[in-house]
């Protein structure tokens, strides 16, 4: 019998995809002499579908490595390949948006160690959707954890847009030596100090790669920002300053709206820094954005919470001691707008989720109302796979009402709006990854850079600039393996099957319909070729349990209903809200009563 060959293989299973962002995920893989095979994955996350798929995000095919229980037979499936541990780089979407949707679909997630910020906030999310959290570690940056026999673990810090973000060096070993080293870097940045958390340490990153002796160094390189044309980073004083002297170009509008991805906590932190220089509190809109909060004061950070208002939102806008408003809000991608519009949907009731700003743009709003007073604070630029239609059509939607709208650029002008820089990328640009690798390479020379985080276009950008300054790249794709075996990397192995993705897809209440959908509507989980094409359904799971206790409430759930079966054009109305239209009012207050009752 052969004997089995020493190996380490590093394989990505989403993250390197040919037209979207997201899915990060990779899988490490290390076999010793005695044939034993151990194996630690880096992420699990959503990919950003495009509306015209019909799915609302999808994830990378873990089958082979995860356990999964069939939701109908009771059916259990063990991994093929099962995966020892789950370390987490950060808390967006991309890099753990698919842990509660696997749990939904049936499959046991392995132990996870993340930051604190990131099990906080793993852990208020799994608890928003009434689930129990998997069994999760907190861990810190000089922790090494010690997965199997031969895989040792370094939690390493890394600056982001979001705090408590970790990169993971990681050493496989043989017979007690160290074989082989890999550093993921997740997202990342380097230049400058962070307004909340860590910042990243140039120089403890390079003692960390050079002070184990290994053969090969691999780095895991973030390629979201490294194209030729990336503008160099104006930073937080300068975003701040910018963003303050918008709103003062502006000084007669006393509603200042400012729609961010809620856990990019540094640019949130813009917003904190500009309300204080304007003498008043900013107030937090949307679920996600409370959820930040929470995660932040669990995690020991307080620097918002001074600045931030504390009652309800009805309060806020009353609060006459605060003569300029500044509320910071869900929405800077407009999430729900193409579904808003092509599905059907009653205003505040409808079970389509949309986020803050979305609301807001069309007029949906509970509370908050666009008018010549709003000043649209539009920091987070325009991404054209994410957001290219919905976000310029979002702030078309609230120039049409009368606000000012001030924009960070982007690729494209929008609408004629102003223009000014009031944040940066939470990515690395191409000179700083450059200066990076300058050093790196002096303290590791036979260091190989794997670019990850990107499109193939983007990751070539990043593999030029390695060219430049002489450092070996392999750019490896999906489902593609790095084998590194006796201290070399010896090649890329293929992939041998077609890749296939789990997808979502939102199925809502219908009038119309032969089966019966609860007003919260049912999750589909399918899956999906490279394409978005759909394959096979795999389960489908309702989004809440509060539907089944719904008919104690007869007469409330006949009013809902008598809004639901309003005709199509009438739910539509930007004045549903107002007094011709008061039974879509009333049915939205009761729904809110009802939900209260439930929690």
């Amino acid at each position: 019998m052969a004997k089995p060959r020493v190996k380490t293989i590093l394989k990505f299973i989403g993250g390197i995809n040919k037209d979207r962002i997201g899915g990060n995920c990779s899988v490490l893989e290390h076999t010793d002499e005695t044939g034993k095979t151990e194996r630690v994955m880096f992420d699990l996350g959503s990919m950003f579908t495009p509306y015209e798929s019909g799915f609302t995000a999808a994830y990378p095919n873990v089958d082979e490595y995860f356990d999964r229980t069939d939701l109908k037979t009771g059916k259990i499936y063990k991994a093929l390949k099962p995966v020892n541990t789950l370390f987490i780089t950060h808390a967006h979407e991309d890099h753990i948006g698919a842990l509660i949707n696997y749990t939904k679909m049936g499959y046991t997630l392995p132990p996870i160690k993340a930051g604190a910020f990131t099990r906080n906030f793993i852990r208020l999310a799994f608890a928003a959707e009434g689930m129990i959290a998997p069994e999760m570690e907190k861990i810190k940056a000089g922790d090494i954890i010690r997965v199997g026999d031969n895989i040792e673990v370094e939690a390493v810090d890394v600056s982001h847009s979001i705090v408590d973000s970790l990169g993971f060096y990681t050493l496989t070993y043989n017979k007690g030596k160290p074989y082989a080293a890999i550093m993921n870097n997740g997202d990342f940045l380097t230049e400058e100090e962070m307004p909340v958390g860590k910042a990243f340490n140039k120089a403890r990153y390079l003692d960390t790669l050079k002070r184990k002796k290994v053969p090969t160094t691999v780095l895991c390189l973030d390629s979201t920002s490294t194209t030729p044309q990336s503008s160099e980073r104006i930073g937080f004083d300068k975003a701040v300053e910018n963003t303050y002297n918008a709103v003062m170009t502006h000084a007669d509008r006393n509603l200042i709206i400012s729609p961010v991805i809620s856990r990019s906590v540094q640019n949130i932190a813009i917003d904190v820094e500009t309300a204080r220089r304007l003498g008043t509190k900013i107030f937090l809109d949307g679920k996600w954005l409370q959820t930040v909060k929470n995660a932040m004061a669990l995690s020991g950070y307080e620097n918002f919470d001074d600045v931030i208002y504390k009652g309800t939102i009805q309060g806020y806008l009353n609060d006459k001691r605060l003569t300029k408003k500044y509320i910071v809000c869900t929405g800077a991608f407009a999430q729900g707008l193409e579904n808003y519009e092509y599905n059907v949907g009653i205003d505040d009731t409808s079970p389509i989720p949309m986020s803050s700003a979305t609301k807001m743009a069309l007029d949906l709003h509970p509370y908050v109302k666009i008018d010549k007073n709003v000043l649209i604070l539009a920091r987070q630029r325009i991404i054209e796979e994410i957001n290219g239609r919905t976000g310029p059509k979002m702030l078309q939607l609230f120039a049409s009402q009368g606000a000012a709208v001030v924009m960070t650029p982007g690729n494209r002008p929008v609408g004629g709006f102003e223009e000014v820089r009031m944040q940066d990328s939470g990515h690395a640009n191409a000179n700083a990854v450059k200066a990076l690798m300058i050093d790196v390479k002096k303290a590791v020379p036979d260091v190989i850079v794997i670019p990850i985080h990107g499109n193939p276009e983007q990751c070539r950008n990043t593999e030029e600039i390695m060219s430049e300054i002489g450092v070996k790249t392999y750019v490896a794709g999906n489902q593609e393996g790095l084998e590194i075996s006796h201290g070399k990397v010896i090649n890329v192995e293929p992939k041998v099957t077609p890749m296939t993705w789990y997808a979502v897809k939102s199925v809502m209440p219908n009038p119309f319909a032969e089966r019966e959908i609860p007003l919260e509507g049912m999750k589909e989980y399918w899956e999906v070729t490279e394409d978005y094409h759909p394959l096979q359904k795999i389960c489908e799971v309702q989004n809440t349990t509060k539907s089944k206790e719904r008919g104690k409430y007869n007469n409330h759930e006949k009013k809902i209903s008598q809004a639901e079966e309003m005709p199509y054009r009438e739910q539509m109305r930007k004045t549903s809200l107002k007094t011709k239209n008061k039974k879509i009012k009333t049915a939205y207050d009761l729904r809110k009563k009802m939900d209260k009752r439930n929690r």
